[in-house]
């Protein structure tokens, strides 16, 4: 590049802005891969705040479950095994921060200094041709003053001198650049493939003992302890409360059965309060005793009589 000795060679302008376009070509490129890089670690950094949201969501329901045993510890289990994951989600969205977009981002202020490095090889390549043409307005105008000749001669070789040194460093400067943008493009690229199969190689490990952990609830269990459940649910301890309750109630409450028998105790007690209720009682005994005495009677008058045929059967 900037070689003005080699007559297939372009020109300094036409080189100059060969390198510009290269300059900006990549800072476009570079750029619009730094958005693209930066969505997909946004994009996987909400899938990573989601992936904890499940997570959470499953401890609270396997919290929150009694009847099913076996479901409660799985739901468990998964949610730690899925905590684990967005573990390894969230290094891998600080890795692709680190290595990939920190380092396309870097690309802005290259692109930047390397195009500063081409404006100054163009202002000395204007220096250059501005003395060129000193030196031509001094031969045409004073052909023969030799002191001003001479001395727009040496500032043209000055000023040729530190272009040829300008753009052999620019050319220098370019190749660096174009090399570096190649090599870091794609230690980006293959940074990026090592830390996406780092994740998945663990995640897909993970993800197995998650479906391990998925396949080892026991789902009949839990089917026979919520039939068991069933039967025998826990709304009998309220009917129990509330038939203790009632009945503690009811010895609460005086019974008339219970308020009769003790009325009768209180006249066994005091039997001179209550001479009105024994009269019935002594009027039906002696009632009793009549009824035995003419039975007595009878069963006399009949012996007689049969004693008295008898004896006049003798006769």
């Amino acid at each position: 590049m900037f070689r003005g000795d080699n007559s297939h060679s372009l020109s300094y302008e036409q080189q100059a802005k060969f390198i510009q376009d290269r300059i900006t070509n990549v800072e476009k490129n570079f750029g619009e891969l730094c958005v693209a890089f930066g969505d997909y670690a946004r994009r996987t950094a909400r899938l990573r705040d989601q992936g904890d949201e499940l997570a959470k969501v499953l401890k609270e329901y396997a919290n929150n479950e009694i009847v099913n045993k076996s479901l409660s510890a799985g739901l468990e289990n998964v949610s730690i095994t899925l905590t684990a994951i967005e573990e390894y989600r969230n290094c891998e969205v600080q890795r692709l921060e680190a290595k990939v977009i920190g380092e396309l981002c870097q690309y802005e202020a290259i692109c930047k200094h390397a195009r500063e490095e081409v404006k100054h090889t163009m202002s000395v390549r204007e220096k250059e041709l501005a003395r060129k043409k000193v030196l031509d307005k001094t031969r045409e105008r004073q052909p023969f003053n030799r002191q001003q000749v001479t001395y727009a001669e040496s500032e043209l070789l000055k000023a040729s001198a530190e272009m040829s040194r300008t753009a052999k460093g620019l050319s220098e400067q370019t190749e660096f650049f174009e090399r570096r943008k190649l090599q870091q493009l794609k230690a980006l690229l293959s940074d990026f493939m090592l830390i996406e199969l780092n994740f998945h190689a663990k995640a897909l490990e993970l993800l197995t003992v998650a479906h391990q952990q998925v396949a080892d609830i026991n789902d009949k269990a839990d089917l026979d302890n919520f039939r068991r459940k069933l039967r025998s649910p826990e709304k009998q301890v309220s009917t129990g409360v509330s038939a203790r309750s009632s009945s503690l109630a009811s010895l609460l409450q005086p019974s008339p059965a219970r308020d009769d028998d003790s009325a009768n105790m209180r006249r066994l007690r005091t039997p001179e309060k209550h001479g009105a209720s024994t009269l019935p009682r002594a009027s039906s005994l002696a009632a009793l005793m009549s009824s035995k005495q003419e039975e007595e009677t009878t069963d006399s008058e009949e012996s007689e009589e049969g004693t008295s045929s008898e004896e006049t059967e003798s006769r």
